[in-house]
């Protein structure tokens, strides 16, 4: 299940929702502002926010544009049916729009497709994988890469802007961890980087690996 964050003003409400969607299985914090939301951001790997489309736009903006940067998926809540389409196309990264008034149940099906479709798609920048088809894009053009680099890449995109370390990466993408293998990790790193950017990928001195937004 999905760690999400609540991000409404109204906080009887945010309490309410976050009640309905642990009961579904999920983790959830309520926060009643951006600072709250970008607090919680801030400590976790990866989240789902909820986002009630009347906080003020202004620091609204920044804070959308932190969550796009890491490719985390957004649900939006509006009153307004006539700005579900303006929601999703300013949104790059993966979303959907509840228009409300909605029930308990209206809320945790739009939650478990918005997990679903964004477990299946992952975006980061200008990087796609769809790790359903196995096919990865970047500008919207198809990446030819081997079973192990697609391998690596999702784990890197799966915690954007998280060092990661080579035994993690062997764990992820490898699916063991071997004394003396994380060369290997190095090798295809190097390969990775000429297909999709050497600026995408930093080396973390002493640890590991960061992807970043292109």
């Amino acid at each position: 299940m999905a760690e999400i964050l609540m991000m409404e003003p109204d906080a009887r409400l945010g309490t309410k929702m976050c009640e309905v969607l642990s009961h579904a299985g999920h983790s959830c914090t309520a926060a009643q502002t951006v600072a709250e939301g970008l607090a919680q951001v801030n400590r976790s790997q990866r989240l789902l926010t909820v986002l009630n489309a009347r906080l003020p736009w202004k620091e609204s903006f920044s804070f959308l544009h932190t969550l796009e940067e890491k490719g985390w998926p957004v649900l939006f809540i509006t009153g307004d049916q006539a700005n579900t389409e303006h929601l999703r196309a300013m949104y790059q990264a993966g979303c959907d729009v509840l228009l409300s008034p909605f029930d308990a149940r209206a809320l945790v099906q739009a939650v478990s497709r918005l997990v679903q479709s964004t477990d299946r798609l992952l975006t980061l920048g200008n990087l796609q994988l769809d790790v359903q088809l196995r096919q990865a894009t970047k500008d919207g053009q198809p990446l030819s890469l081997t079973a192990q680099e697609f391998a690596l890449l999702q784990a890197l995109m799966q915690s954007p802007n998280a060092a990661l370390t080579r035994e993690q990466l062997l764990r992820t993408a490898w699916g063991y961890q071997g004394v003396g293998e994380t060369r290997t990790v190095d090798v295809h790193i190097q390969r990775l980087r000429r297909k999709i950017g050497s600026g995408c990928i930093e080396t973390v001195y002493k640890l590991g690996y960061r992807l970043r937004p292109a």
